[in-house]
């Protein structure tokens, strides 16, 4: 059963961070949502336009793994494959300066599998059981997708609960060691992402894609209450075990163990995190349902109607004013059972004189039937005076029912309740039209409107202030803000002719620079002003003049192009490094791991030292001219840590090479025929001797010092200078380590180009490619004057010889007089 996973991302695209970057996919393969494969990948190009297309790949990779349901390795195989043939297609149909390559890693999961696929540049990160181990492709699967025939490296892993694994872009292993990865990646779940942003945030362009597995916590169900209700005589039914159904066993789900949803790009991710657990909700409801017992049945005896609340009596139908009627009726017709024996006792209205109570008895004894059996009449009933109710008694119940307070709705029902009883009308006629209300025909007439009180006197006078206040403000604070706008200005002009003079008088060129921007920057302000003056103009004229003199902008004497490689491979000419002997121009391509020979005289192309595994060639990674072996040839180290000689005709030979056992060549250069190797790795340059048949000697420590960790690029004529990764530049000089200020610069230099030898004063020259100019530095450090031309857009690689510069831009070799002779 394929478990949900914790899955957090974000990017850095063209130096604009966003939480779900175009390069990174999560996507499920079909089956069933318990036993589906789950893919996790990220792709990177090897140059801005194929980091463009990264996009489009991994959206085509998404579909596939979609529509796949084979083995894991299989579908992983078929995916790879398939992005091969996309990235080729792309290529195969677009222009030379819009082909790409492309790197892309994935961790793909299916059940109690997990494999973490690569090809080409990528890493990926796997944290288990506390140590985290780290996956490149290896040299048999470095080949970037769109090179033809791509087989990933697989690699199964162990991905049990509480592992995880981070894939991210090559980009940021520039910047973070495996060791630095690994504690970040030992951190709190919630904390990682943000510290890896926080080390990276300064990149063009990364993606970062972390996956977590995980622990299952146990689920125990709460116990059913088994309380019962019961209002009046009627209890509430218990809840028996048969109403809910118990879930068939293939649908048996394990508590807080929800089936993964699939997880796509296009939604925004409102933390760090993805968490595919929304349907906990669901199982755990069905859960506890399942585990609820039946309440037990008690008997309980009715409630009587008096001994509950108010609110359940009245719920019950009980009204009190209907209670208070009723005893109103009751009450009445005591007192008329009472009035009436009263009256039939010869009391009041009812008693008779003698001669009328004779002549009836007369009347009575006279009629037939009374004569047929005489007989006396009844006694009379003795008077029942305790029923009659005293006066007191009356006038206090209508005191207590007149303070019984209710309702309007309550009253007005007790009241019609009680003229129904009493026979009595429930609208009486009003014996005169007086008192509360006349006619008189006033809805026919019109009606008038009372004149509006009169404001009270302090809001007049508050209104007239408000009046006089605005008038005075209309007339005064123009002059004001005039005042203030001229005195402002004046302080603007005063600030910029500090600044000017304090430039003025600083001999160094960053400082200088600093004071006339601070300085152009204030006169800008000040001419933006109301109250702008004639002094502004000047001033800022001067700025700008000196700014330029600062910049020493130059422009060469003449520029012609050599050659075009524009056409040629397969592949855009990514130009690593270009050295420069005898009549030809050799040029390290990084993009197709080759080196292309240029004929200067004849613009002849061609491919002379390339990856061969039938004759033992690596990879290359540095090259370097001169007298090696006897002959003026081409030096290559390859990735194999073998050194090739390749003469004029492009014959290639191995040399003896005594290479350290630890050695990762980073650069190479030939000085009095001495070869010296950089190993930035072990921060060290090695000294080789040449020996009968190359330089099969024990080498010897050139230098070794800390500052060389960074060093990408390296030039030796006696002195070494170097150039790091951020664009630092170091001149190294009987083992003292000096870093060169580049003081006066406009823009520093923020990466590693090849340092040459310029001029006769030992200058140093070297290829700023983000501003497509050539930068020119004392051997002081400081700042002398730089090259800009139209043809140095796209400038990658700059060689000197023999007094002219060779250039690699635009995908040309051009040869560059800089000064006039």
């Amino acid at each position: 059963m394929t478990e949900p996973l914790q899955v957090g991302q974000f990017a850095i695209v063209d130096h604009e961070p966003v939480d779900r970057g175009p390069n990174a996919g999560v996507f499920h393969g079909r089956g069933p949502a318990d036993d589906r494969a789950e893919l996790y990948t990220v792709a990177e190009g090897t140059s801005p336009a194929g980091e463009s297309f990264a996009g489009h790949v991994i959206s085509a990779a998404g579909h596939a793994w979609n529509t796949l349901d084979m083995s894991l390795t299989g579908s992983l195989r078929r995916l790879f494959s398939d992005a091969d043939r996309t990235v080729r297609d792309w290529n195969r149909k677009s222009i030379t300066e819009h082909r790409v390559s492309i790197g892309m890693s994935a961790f793909a999961r299916r059940g109690a599998q997990a494999v973490i696929a690569q090809a080409g540049p990528g890493a990926a990160f796997h944290l288990h059981q506390g140590k985290v181990e780290a996956y490149h492709a290896d040299e048999e699967h470095n080949r970037p997708l769109g090179s033809g025939d791509i087989d990933p490296q697989l690699t199964r892993i162990d991905f049990a609960p509480g592992d995880r694994v981070l894939l991210i872009s090559t980009a940021a292993l520039e910047e973070m060691d495996n060791e630095l990865v690994s504690g970040i990646l030992g951190l709190e779940g919630e904390k990682i992402l943000a510290e890896l942003y926080h080390r990276i945030q300064h990149l063009r362009d990364v993606t970062v894609l972390f996956v977590q597995r995980p622990a299952a916590p146990a689920f125990e169900p709460e116990a059913a209450a088994e309380d019962e209700y019961v209002i009046g005589a009627e209890a509430v039914e218990p809840i028996a075990e048969h109403t809910v159904p118990e879930p068939p066993e293939a649908e048996h789900v394990e508590p807080n163990a929800p089936e993964p949803r699939e997880e796509t790009g296009g939604s925004f991710q409102p933390s760090l995190f993805i968490d595919d657990s929304n349907e906990d909700m669901v199982v755990a409801a069905r859960r506890k349902l399942v585990s609820v017992t039946a309440r037990a049945r008690q008997a309980v005896a009715p409630i009587a109607l008096a001994d509950l609340p108010e609110p359940l009596r009245r719920a019950a139908g009980e009204n009190p004013m209907t209670l208070l009627a009723a005893e109103r009726r009751a009450h009445s017709a005591l007192s008329a059972a009472a009035v009436g024996g009263y009256r039939l006792a010869g009391h009041g209205p009812a008693s008779f004189d003698g001669a009328t109570n004779d002549a009836r008895r007369r009347h009575r004894r006279d009629s037939f039937t009374r004569s047929l059996s005489r007989g006396e009449p009844p006694p009379r009933p003795e008077p029942v005076l305790e029923d009659v109710p005293r006066a007191d008694d009356l006038a206090e119940d209508f005191r207590a029912r007149n303070s019984v307070a209710g309702p309007m709705a309550e009253t007005i029902a007790v009241d019609n309740e009680a003229s129904l009883q009493s026979g009595a009308p429930l609208v009486r006629l009003r014996p005169s039209m007086g008192g509360r209300w006349k006619g008189g025909g006033a809805l026919s007439k019109r009606r008038h409107v009372p004149i509006a009180q009169q404001p009270p006197t302090w809001l007049v006078i508050l209104v007239g202030l408000g009046i006089l206040l605005t008038l005075v403000g209309f007339l005064v604070v123009p002059g004001m803000l005039e005042d203030q706008g001229e005195g402002k200005y004046a302080s603007l002009i005063s600030e910029a002719q500090r600044h000017i003079a304090t430039a003025r008088a600083n001999p160094d060129p960053a400082a200088q620079r600093a004071e006339y921007r601070e300085a152009r920057a204030l006169l800008l302000e000040a001419r933006d002003t109301t109250a702008s003056g004639p002094e502004a103009e000047p001033l800022i004229g001067e700025v700008a003049a000196a700014l330029q003199l600062m910049d020493a902008v130059r422009e060469p004497a003449s520029v012609e192009t050599v050659a075009s490689l524009e056409q040629f491979g397969e592949k855009p000419v990514a130009a690593a490094r270009l050295v420069v002997g005898g009549d030809h121009a050799y040029i390290l391509d990084s993009a197709s791991s080759q080196v292309i020979d240029i004929s200067i005289s004849t613009a002849e192309r061609r491919v002379i030292f390339g990856e061969d595994r039938e004759a033992g060639r690596g990879q290359p990674l540095a090259i370097a001219y001169g007298e090696a072996a006897g002959s003026a040839s081409l030096l290559v180290i390859d990735a194999n840590k073998a050194l090739w000689a390749i003469n004029a005709e492009g014959e290639a030979r191995q040399l003896d090479f005594a290479a350290p056992k630890a050695l990762t060549p980073t650069d190479l250069a030939l000085y009095s025929g001495d070869l010296y190797v950089l190993d930035a790795a072990a921060a060290v340059i090695w000294r080789f001797v040449p020996t009968g048949s190359g330089y099969g000697a024990a080498p010897e420590t050139a230098l070794e010092t800390p500052d060389l960790a960074a060093a990408r690029r390296m030039f030796v004529d006696g002195e070494i200078v170097t150039s790091d990764a951020d664009g630092t530049l170091h001149l190294f000089v009987n083992q003292l380590s000096l870093v060169l200020s580049e003081a006066g610069i406009d823009e520093r230099l923020v990466e590693a180009r090849q340092p040459n030898r310029f001029g006769k004063n030992g200058d140093i020259a070297i290829v700023d490619a983000p501003n497509d100019r050539i930068v020119v530095f004392r051997s002081d450090g400081a700042f002398d004057h730089q090259y800009r031309h139209k043809s140095f857009a796209g400038i990658a690689a700059l060689s000197m010889h023999e007094g002219l510069g060779y250039v690699f831009a635009g995908g040309q070799l051009q040869r560059v007089q800089f000064d006039a002779q």
